[in-house]
């Protein structure tokens, strides 16, 4: 008997200040893993370009592969050269929120529709392999 994946085909690409936030700041970590979304962290943004670029071609990468198997793909926060890195990639713009607070982010999570891979009816037995 094949059992439903249970996977959320959603993916945040996440600024470094929400995942690791000051005092204070907003920690989004739980809220996405309650609505069920995976996480990619963005370089923090004290990164020199040199370090930070290798690595958001990284993300735009793994983006692309998200986005290409139909996963919903959004942004939370962003990152200097997130935008170019994506667009070389052949990435279109994703939606973006930059939550002030929880609320917010809840509200934004919730209006998504949903994604193009959830509706294929995958099967456990029956997952695609993310090449």
């Amino acid at each position: 008997m094949r059992t439903r994946d249970r996977r959320s085909f959603r993916v945040a690409l996440v600024a470094d200040r929400f995942l690791n936030p000051p005092a204070r700041g907003l920690d989004v970590i739980p809220i996405l893993l309650e609505a069920e979304w995976g996480v990619i962290q963005l370089p923090a943004d004290d990164y020199p370009s040199e370090v930070s670029r290798p690595l958001l071609e990284q993300v735009a990468e793994q983006a692309e592969e998200f986005h290409r198997h139909g996963y919903d793909v959004i942004i939370i926060g962003g990152r200097a050269g997130l935008d170019k890195a994506l667009a070389d990639v052949g990435l279109p713009k994703f939606d973006r929120l930059d939550p002030a607070t929880a609320r917010a982010l809840q509200a934004f999570l919730r209006k998504r529709a949903q994604p193009e891979a959830a509706s294929r009816g995958r099967t456990a037995g029956s997952r695609t392999k993310l090449s």
